[in-house]
């Protein structure tokens, strides 16, 4: 998926998560070693509430470790943070010793200084980066674990030849006190605004037209409670239809708080993204008879509660024959 800017765009931290081999693998789960290595626990982080508008400052995160292990980390140690519920801005400044994945929810980051037994830090400030979101959600997360540097758990990403690399100033370590339990390594926070009851839900639609016709129907925006609502509906074809190209002319003939339902180029699903007004424009290649698209909220809405109106039917009426 491609980033588009939501409606937070508010200053975060952002480091590390994990996995695997003899390393704690995220919040407190440690993986089979083949022998004595470093390994590593992992601060403890109250869960936090952000209190105000929808655009107030979420929690900043400064991630520790200790070494725990029987050996030193003498090459120094990779930190991994990933963000749910959410993107690193990828305008703001970024690490050079950090590496970002092409999503941005997810950063590497290098330090080669050794760690010895019993030596915990944290990093000299949080990864000063910005999220964007494009909805509001009721919780996000970051999660982050720590391994050493020549010793990674297996499937870990190739994240220097696959990743983006930061090009601001390198994100530096600090001696710390610990205070390490079953939870470390995770921060989960929620908004005060949008607690519950909560539900999400969107309306159906019927595409009407004749066989060879391209039509158009407007898409109802999402409802929300506690409002705003999502900002973004995916849409599924129904089988026998496909969606119409769009020619300048056509998305002229529109005034500019009107917006055409689009395939997006990184995941190749149609959304409709506009928070005014959206129009689904679709060509009626032949009859399917029962054949339904959907239309639903794609991303998941922690505590909703009544997910199954997340997602209704798209219906198809022929009238003839174009």
């Amino acid at each position: 998926m491609g980033l588009r800017k939501g409606r937070w765009g508010v200053a975060i931290a952002v480091v590390a998560a994990a996995a695997a081999g003899v390393v704690l693998l995220g919040p407190g789960a440690a993986g089979p070693g083949s022998g004595p290595k470093a390994s590593f626990a992992l601060r403890s982080h109250e869960p936090q509430v952000v209190v105000g508008d929808y655009d107030a400052p979420v929690p900043l995160l400064t991630p520790a470790f200790k070494n725990t292990g029987p050996e030193s980390a003498s090459r120094g140690v990779v930190l991994r943070v990933s963000v749910t519920n959410a993107q690193i801005d990828d305008t703001a400044p970024s690490h050079r010793n950090c590496y970002y994945s092409d999503d941005y929810r997810t950063a590497f980051c290098e330090f080669p200084g050794p760690v010895p037994v019993g030596a915990a830090f944290e990093t000299t400030k949080p990864i000063a980066e910005r999220i964007n979101t494009h909805y509001h959600e009721l919780e996000a997360a970051y999660t982050y674990a720590v391994w050493p540097l020549d010793s990674p758990p297996p499937h870990t990403p190739d994240y220097k030849a696959h990743y983006h690399r930061g090009t601001g100033d390198a994100l530096g370590l600090k001696p710390t006190t610990l205070s390490a339990g079953k939870r470390g390594g995770e921060l989960r926070f929620r908004w005060k605004a949008l607690e519950g009851p909560a539900d999400w839900s969107v309306s159906g639609l019927t595409i009407r037209g004749r066989i060879g016709e391209e039509v158009e129907v407007d898409v109802p925006q999402p409802q929300g409670t506690p409002g705003p609502g999502p900002t973004r509906m995916r849409i599924e074809l129904p089988p026998g239809t496909s969606l119409a190209k769009l020619t300048q002319k056509v998305r002229e003939s529109k005034p500019s708080e009107v917006d055409y339902c689009s395939r997006d180029d990184e995941d190749g699903n149609i959304y409709c993204t506009n928070v005014n007004w959206n129009v689904l424009r679709v060509r009626i290649d032949h009859r399917v008879n029962g054949g339904e698209g959907r239309i639903s909220v794609p991303e998941p809405f922690n505590g909703d509660t009544d997910p199954a109106d997340n997602s209704v039917p798209i219906k198809v009426e022929i009238t003839g024959t174009a």
